[in-house]
């Protein structure tokens, strides 16, 4: 049975594969998969795909790690621009 898509996000959501803790679950069910399956082919495969939602999960982490640091480093410049 095919799947039916989901309708349009509300503004600001994010698809669960956009988000660090569902690439993260991604990962984790791929891993658990890998090693249920009967063939290495298929183990090779959901292991690959659990290093790439992983690989995903850390580049999305790095993004949000470096735009927090960005907005202190603003609120900060900010704070010093300031003369009482």
């Amino acid at each position: 049975m095919t799947a039916v898509p989901a309708g349009p996000l509300a503004r600001g959501a994010k698809r669960v594969e956009d988000t660090i803790s569902g690439c993260r679950n991604r990962a984790e069910a791929d891993l658990l998969a890998a090693v249920t399956v009967a063939t290495a082919n298929e183990r090779i495969r959901f292991e690959t795909s659990a290093a790439s939602w992983s690989a995903r999960a850390d580049m999305l982490q790095r993004l949000d790690d470096n735009h927090e640091a960005r907005k202190d480093k603003q609120r900060s410049d900010g704070l010093q621009d300031m003369h009482f």
